[in-house]
């Protein structure tokens, strides 16, 4: 577990071979120099089993600071990178997650050592967020080695390529729906920029505008999503095969304007289009494994085609009159055949569950009421209502099935087209928030 963040600061070196002539010159006083070179509290030298022995003579050697030598267990093991990788990482690790040092304290030399040492070292300073690695050149001699007393200090800032990398993690996310995982790393990102390239910075600033606005559309805050968009229309052009389309904003302007309830006709459309909407979700959340939420929002659609259903003949099934000729008579019908009667939510106002609206739609000889209380919706009404998240105290991660799953989704998707011809077209576009390629394929 991390501590608390410590203020010290640390350099880590690569410790080589050296010219064994001239031990001296070619190990020794670079790396003195190095050391030399900054306000240090801790030195950690990573030698390998064949230069251990000169790694204690530099830390006899260093005076006033705690110099610990962590060589790489394994003989040999400096010549392989995944093995030298692997004891560099457990070495940060500890510094960063035990000690509490923070990875911007942290500064890497891996000028000596193997190749695969250096290569490693770069690697794992990378993954653990250090941002600043250095090494030593020179003028170099016959052999290849930088001429003694010649060294100079070069120092390598990996924001570039730690922006690269949170690019391509940032994909990763949106491409699997965690768009608000993505949004945080690319807003903290952004906070410390200086030295990135234009380019890079305007892509992670577009990466971070779309997520924003994919987050707010997937927790059906349609209005937020709408805002978001126009207001950074054209940074997240340059978001890619992330870019949002003039669909997605036409569907997020008709979703972010719900009319006003009375207006029936007009509610009955912005029903269905949002019923389109939560089944796209819903086949979301089943494809990440979120077998609860998938199945109330399957049942909030099949709730919601039955509430189109009425506003398209006038009615509310949350304000019907009671005064009204056909609303007496269906509560009339569901007392006699021992139903549960509609409710009551004002004394001249009643109240219509599903099975309720179904009914009524029978009543108005609407071919919708079938669908609503067929034998097909059986399955997904009882998981819905036995789930952990309603009535029951198990969850339904081991009852809804991938071939349950499609049967729902297609059978959903059946009444929507039936009950409106741009239905398709619709679902094409709620779908197209899955970059995944599932697109509502559950398998």
């Amino acid at each position: 577990m991390r501590t608390t963040a410590v203020d010290s600061r640390i350099l880590v070196l690569t410790v080589g071979t050296g010219n064994a002539k001239n031990l001296e010159d070619s190990l020794y006083v670079p790396l003195q120099r190095s050391i030399s070179s900054g306000d240090w509290d801790r030195i950690v030298l990573l030698p390998s089993q064949s230069t251990v022995a000169q790694a204690f003579e530099l830390q006899r050697r260093v005076d006033g600071l705690a110099v610990e030598v962590c060589a790489i267990p394994g003989a040999g093991d400096e010549n392989d990178a995944d093995a030298s990788f692997a004891h560099f990482d457990a070495v940060l690790g500890k510094l960063i997650d035990v000690d509490g040092v923070d990875p911007g304290a942290i500064t890497l030399d891996f000028t000596r050592g193997t190749k695969a040492m250096s290569a490693a070292l770069v690697l794992a300073g990378m993954s653990r967020g250090i941002p600043v690695l250095r090494y030593i050149e020179g003028e170099r001699g016959e052999r290849g080695m930088v001429i003694p007393g010649t060294e100079k200090i070069r120092e390598v800032r990996t924001i570039v390529a730690s922006a690269r990398w949170q690019i391509s993690l940032a994909e990763r996310f949106m491409l699997r729906g965690n768009f608000e995982a993505a949004r945080v790393m690319l807003h903290e990102a952004l906070s410390d920029t200086d030295g990135l390239p234009e380019s890079l910075r305007s892509q992670l600033n577009a990466y971070q505008h779309v997520a924003a606005v994919y987050a707010a559309w997937d927790r059906f805050n349609f209005d937020g999503a709408l805002g978001l968009l126009k207001a950074h229309k054209e940074a997240a052009a340059e978001a890619g095969r992330f870019r949002p389309t003039d669909s997605m904003e036409n569907w997020l302007e008709k979703l972010a304007h719900r009319p006003p309830r009375d207006s029936h006709l007009e509610m009955a459309d912005y029903l269905r289009l949002l019923a389109c909407d939560i089944l796209a979700n819903a086949e979301r959340r089943y494809r990440d494994g979120h077998f609860e939420d998938a199945g109330v929002r399957w049942y909030r659609v099949l709730e919601l085609i039955g509430q189109a259903g009425l506003f398209a003949h006038g009615y509310d099934s949350g304000r019907l009159p009671a005064g009204d000729q056909k609303v007496r008579k269906l509560n009339a019908r569901l007392k006699r055949t021992r139903k549960q009667p509609l409710g009551f939510s004002k004394p001249d106002t009643l109240t219509a569950g599903r099975f309720q609206v179904a009914q009524f739609l029978d009543d108005l000889d609407d071919p919708l009421a079938s669908c609503l209380f067929g034998e097909h919706d059986k399955e997904y009404v009882k998981n819905r209502n036995l789930g952990i998240l309603l009535h029951g105290f198990d969850a339904n991660a081991s009852k809804v099935t991938s071939s349950a799953a499609r049967m729902i989704s297609g059978n959903l998707e059946e009444i929507l087209v039936m009950d409106s011809a741009e239905a398709a077209g619709w679902l094409a576009t709620a779908r197209s928030l899955d970059f995944s390629g599932y697109h509502g394929d559950l398998q």
